[in-house]
């Protein structure tokens, strides 16, 4: 009964341990849908409410620039009631920017940054844009804007596709490990205890046993007398 209840319990575990795991895959923080932070309802770089007609996009000129370089950024409405309110959240850290369309900022850091924009209309339809700013690092203005641009943004947004890619790849290696590490350990466990179970119902065979010629009884061995008739037992050749 009891040895029923463990291989029940252990077939329990690995079924529990593979669902885990493969939810992990489908639905884990690395799904395409989940982390990449733009609604579904909205174009990543034009967003629009579709019952109001609201739409709200803005450029970035010029992207990429180099670093100590001044940028402008535009925002561009349609639809929608006036009059419109604009949200400029999240923007780079070394600029400012209030409830305005246009603004300007110099570029004092590089790297990537995320710049996102919320339009409110005065009906309280929304609509989003976001667009993603890249700051080049050069030694001059001038060879930063006309040289450096177009080959830093390739190989920023190769490195970024590349990264990506990795850590799906990542992913997937890892939770296959650890599903292949579970099953092992299942598979040592049910091994062993098949063991155990086929030892415990094999016949023991008697060792070193000493057979009374008297009565025929069965004596441990060194034993100098039967212990049924008392018989001494001569001793084993």
């Amino acid at each position: 009964m009891i040895e029923h209840r463990v291989w029940r319990a252990l077939a329990l575990g690995i079924v529990l341990v593979i669902v885990t795991s493969a939810f992990a895959v489908v639905g884990g923080p690395y799904h395409a849908g989940a982390s990449s932070g733009v609604r579904t309802a909205f174009d990543p770089v034009k967003g629009s409410s579709p019952e109001s007609g609201l739409s709200a996009s803005f450029s970035i000129s010029p992207n990429p620039v180099a670093q100590d370089s001044q940028f402008s950024v535009s925002a561009f409405v349609t639809g929608g009631v006036p009059y419109y309110t604009f949200n400029w959240n999240p923007i780079p850290p070394f600029c400012s920017a209030g409830n305005e369309s246009n603004w300007q900022c110099i570029a004092s850091q590089s790297g990537n940054f995320w710049v996102n924009l919320t339009v409110v209309d005065s009906t309280g339809t929304h609509a989003y844009a976001n667009r993603t700013l890249t700051v080049t690092n050069s030694n001059g203005n001038g060879n930063g804007n006309g040289n450096g641009n177009g080959n830093g943004n390739s190989s920023n947004n190769n490195n970024s596709l590349n990264l990506s890619g990795l850590g799906n790849i990542l992913v997937y290696a890892l939770v296959g490990g650890i599903i292949s590490f579970v099953l092992l350990i299942a598979l040592t466990v049910g091994v062993l205890m098949i063991a155990v179970t086929l030892s415990r119902r094999l016949p023991k065979q008697p060792r070193g046993k000493m057979v009374c010629p008297a009565c025929q009884a069965r004596a441990p061995a060194g034993s100098k007398f039967c212990p049924n008739c008392a018989a001494p037992l001569a001793p084993p050749k």
